[in-house]
């Protein structure tokens, strides 16, 4: 977690971690920390992991040994899933890391190497040379790496956080090199309130660095409360999760955490799925919004988030208005939404989304277009693709927006 302490004992039953790559061309995958516990490497639970409609587990738990870690993904490979594995191996020699990789690199269902999660600075030279160390072993995998989030100021003191943190990172290990870049941020907090402006600048600022350096981007959603200050998301909260992530540009949505963690100082609430792998509530709304990103990650997976606004009687701090003359305007300005401006970089076509900021009301929002649009196609959160609206030239489009919901249209001029 974030300045959380995801030092969760090596157990049975799952731990916690952090990030994460989408090949181009290959769609959106939707990743979850943590793997099961070895005492349930079993269908039942890795059955109900892909019926989620997730595609990535991070595997975050060194001390399990080899052949079982083995078994853990030859069982991930069963149900279609891959995984990012974790072996304590990867902090070790030369030779034992090229082992390590020799043991998994040719599974089904390995995708990447887990290295470290929330490196401080004085961790990110050696993180970065295991990256390339991995790098040279197993070039199509991912090794994961996963950034504190900007408000760990116990952790990052006193630092520029996008200079002297993440551009450092991006330096040591080479924009060239990196697969993604990976952080997170935990928004909801135990008082009831949302940690808003600095949930935005950090998305903000990892949104700016992935265009820069043309490295795709992930982040970690929060479905889980904890003893340091934060709440037990509910369904509309999960809605809010992704649909923010994804109009910042996020590439590989991760959900922090699947598995409900025990075994650690930091006491957690239940997660999607309870110790014992059992469903919780939250677990049919987190089918869903899976299912939803994963068919507009279809066509989000190759967009490029070029400006993220914000709208409402308060903007967080750092955050910009629509601009005067933007393509696409709210009628009432005082409503609370997020408006992304995307593009294609290879068809040049101009695309928007549009979140619901409220985490309690739905919304029918009424928007002003420029006449210079002809036609607005929605794109189908059932099949990913374009879909009629009620919008001709010159006139409005109106459409309604569930808590945190969003909305992708495709513009044509």
């Amino acid at each position: 977690m974030t300045n959380c302490s995801k030092d969760v004992k090596k157990q049975e039953v799952p731990v916690i971690e952090d990030t994460v790559t989408v090949k181009p061309g290959a769609g959106m995958q939707i990743g979850i920390y943590v793997a099961p516990g070895l005492n349930y490497t079993k269908d039942e639970y890795y059955r109900t992991i892909m019926e989620a409609n997730v595609d990535l587990i991070q595997d975050i738990s060194l001390h399990i040994a080899p052949a079982d870690k083995i078994s853990m993904l030859k069982m991930a490979a069963k149900y279609g899933l891959k995984m990012f594995v974790a072996d304590e191996r990867v902090n070790g020699t030369d030779k034992q890391m090229a082992d390590m990789v020799n043991d998994y690199q040719f599974l089904d269902a390995t995708a990447g190497y887990y290295i470290r999660d929330e490196p401080v600075i004085a961790d990110l030279e050696r993180v970065a040379t295991q990256y390339k160390r991995i790098l040279t072993l197993d070039p199509d995998k991912v090794p994961h790496v996963n950034l504190l989030p900007n408000y760990a100021t116990g952790a990052l003191p006193n630092i520029d956080y996008e200079k002297e943190y993440v551009e450092k990172w991006i330096a040591m290990v080479g924009a060239g090199n990196l697969k993604y870049l990976s952080f997170d941020n935990y928004p909801f907090m135990e008082d009831g309130t949302l940690r808003e402006a600095p949930y935005y600048k950090n998305l903000e600022i990892i949104r700016k660095a992935g265009l820069k350096y043309k490295i795709p981007t992930s982040a970690y959603l929060q479905s889980i409360g904890s003893s340091i200050g934060l709440r037990r998301p509910n369904a509309n909260e999960l809605r809010y999760s992704a649909y923010t992530n994804l109009a910042y540009g996020i590439k590989l949505p991760v959900w922090f955490t699947y598995w409900s963690p025990i075994g650690s100082s930091e006491k957690f609430t239940h997660a999607i799925v309870t110790p014992e792998g059992d469903k919780t509530d939250l677990y049919e709304p987190f089918r869903v919004v899976n299912l939803e990103m994963k068919q507009l990650g279809k066509v989000l997976i190759r967009l490029d988030a070029i400006a993220v606004y914000h709208t409402g009687k308060a903007i967080p701090d750092g955050m910009q208005l629509p601009p005067a003359g933007f393509v696409w305007k709210a009628a009432d300005e005082n409503a609370a939404m997020l408006i992304t401006h995307f593009t294609d970089p290879e068809s040049k076509r101009e695309y928007i989304m549009v979140v619901n900021k409220s985490l309690s009301d739905n919304h029918t929002f009424t928007f002003n277009i420029s006449n210079t649009v002809k036609t607005v196609k929605r794109i189908s959160k059932v099949n990913g693709k374009e879909e009629g609206t009620s919008y001709t030239a010159g006139s409005q489009l109106a459409d309604t927006f569930l808590p945190g919901e969003g909305k992708l249209y495709a513009l044509y001029k």
